[in-house]
């Protein structure tokens, strides 16, 4: 998939409900929280795990992802023409349509794997908005309910499968050298480093945890301390200086290829993009191609996404 920085302000527009981490996966959902149900006489387009998937399902997927986006070009005063060029430049229905694939076969893969969501993350996410409105009908929110949950399943499966190089390291982080110098001493004559670190560190948010930072991957902090992180002996405290002041930084742990804990340490990571593309996708695309290989995934040949008609206004 094409990075979203090529795309022009116009087509990401268009393709919002596809962009995941500027151009990752789509977001993850079968149709409105329900079962695939084939309608009657409605072309079956795929298979997979015993469910069908129809054109008439896939025109109301497109709907659902850009349907907002074509109308709010239409408002704007684009001709149909126009935004069928920008949907067929930027390949839009047939990224769609993997990400119907992709969202079925990580679904599948948190269900055989025993990989769950968080109730109450799935809550913070839902209620608040549901309490704008209050008129909001009990199974339009168990619907969203249902869709965030596999939403949330989707990005845990990302997570657990994209990877990087990692530490796991703590700090103090002290005004000056001589401070820093004066820690590496106390370290040496057998201080707690937890204690110094609670009592000295100007990081008031590891100092509260001991000076942990936990586990992240390179070039999530600043280059100076980064390029320590990354090569200093294990257990060896050492002091570097960055823009923040000094630091003083014991390596606890390395790994070269370690998969993140969560889908928000993905994001919010400087290189997510990079991570997802060098080490997530390479796994994503055996994963399809084993379940095309053995049957379970079958997709009907010929099937051409530019085929169903975009989603425009009545």
């Amino acid at each position: 998939m094409n990075s979203s920085a090529r795309l022009t302000p116009i087509i990401l527009r268009l393709c919002a409900g596809l962009l995941l981490l500027g151009a990752l996966a789509g977001c993850a959902s079968t149709q409105n929280g329900q079962a695939i149900v084939s309608p009657p006489g409605s072309p079956v387009i795929l298979r997979f795990a015993g469910q069908t998937y129809t054109v008439a399902d896939f025109a109301r997927r497109l709907e659902r992802d850009i349907g907002p986006g074509v109308a709010d070009l239409v408002a704007q005063g684009q001709t149909r023409e126009q935004i069928e060029q920008l949907a067929n430049e930027a390949d839009v229905r047939a990224r769609i349509f993997d990400s119907v694939v992709q969202d079925l076969l990580l679904l599948d893969y948190a269900r055989r794997h025993g990989i769950g969501v968080d109730p109450a993350a799935v809550d913070a996410a839902v209620l608040p908005q549901a309490s704008l409105d209050l008129a909001t009908p009990l199974g339009s929110m168990v619907a969203s309910r249902e869709r965030t949950a596999r939403e949330q399943l989707v990005f845990e499966v990302i997570a657990r499968n994209t990877r990087a190089e990692m530490v796991n390291a703590r700090h103090i982080l002290v005004k000056d050298e001589a401070a820093a110098d004066q820690v590496l001493a106390d370290l040496a004559a057998g201080a707690d480093f937890a204690r110094l670190a609670r009592e000295r560190s100007q990081d008031t948010g590891s100092a509260e945890k001991g000076g942990e930072l936990g586990w992240a991957p390179r070039g999530q902090y600043v280059p100076e301390f980064d390029e320590v992180a990354f090569s200093a002996p294990l257990k060896t405290p050492t002091k570097v200086q960055s823009q923040f002041g000094w630091h003083v930084i014991e390596v606890l742990e390395r790994e070269a290829d370690r998969p993140f804990d969560s889908f928000d340490q993905l994001r919010t990571s400087n290189n997510a993009q990079l991570y997802y593309e060098q080490s997530f996708t390479p796994w994503y695309e055996e994963l399809r191609r084993q379940a095309e290989k053995s049957g379970e995934l079958q997709i009907a040949p010929g099937f051409d996404p530019n085929s169903v008609p975009l989603p425009f206004p009545q």
